[in-house]
């Protein structure tokens, strides 16, 4: 979610390593001790609080879920349906 936040790079190899990327620190992170994960989480979940609420003061309000939403569309749009 706090990637969708920012603006999509233009290169699409750029777009798709962001894209993975998140699941795979997922899986790279979750075999490590449960302290380290909690504060991964919880850094990120405060980071990205930080980024919308500085966002909403300078007057532009992010719509992350239809960010989310749209980039969900057009991959299936690109994928024909396939996936």
């Amino acid at each position: 979610m706090q990637q969708k936040l920012n603006p999509a790079p233009t290169d699409p190899t750029q777009q798709m390593i962001f894209a993975w990327m998140p699941w795979i620190f997922m899986f790279m992170l979750g075999s490590f001790a449960s302290g380290l994960v909690i504060y991964w989480i919880a850094n990120n979940t405060i980071t990205f609080i930080q980024q919308y609420t500085i966002m909403r003061s300078h007057g532009y309000k992010p719509d992350v879920f239809g960010n989310i939403l749209t980039s969900l569309r057009l991959r299936a749009k690109t994928d024909g349906g396939k996936s």
